[in-house]
């Protein structure tokens, strides 16, 4: 019987300890700011290559404009 509460006891320990690194992680937010002008020659790639409409880039154009 004692060492059913022992084996427990150990079990619960490790477990304990195992979960205690898994809380708490450090997480680091940044924000990056991209120029009005950089918006808009990414933009124009991304039209340019194909890979979003001509309405995308006129709405997100004027998005970016009116900022």
């Amino acid at each position: 019987m004692k060492t059913i509460y022992s084996f427990i006891f150990i079990a619960m320990f490790g477990l304990s300890i195992a979960l205690a690194g898994c809380g708490g992680a450090d997480v680091n937010n940044q924000t990056t700011t991209v120029s009005e002008g950089q918006q808009l020659i990414d933009l124009q790639r991304a039209y340019k290559s194909g890979a979003i409409t001509k309405e995308q880039y006129e709405e997100q154009k004027a998005k970016v404009l009116d900022r």
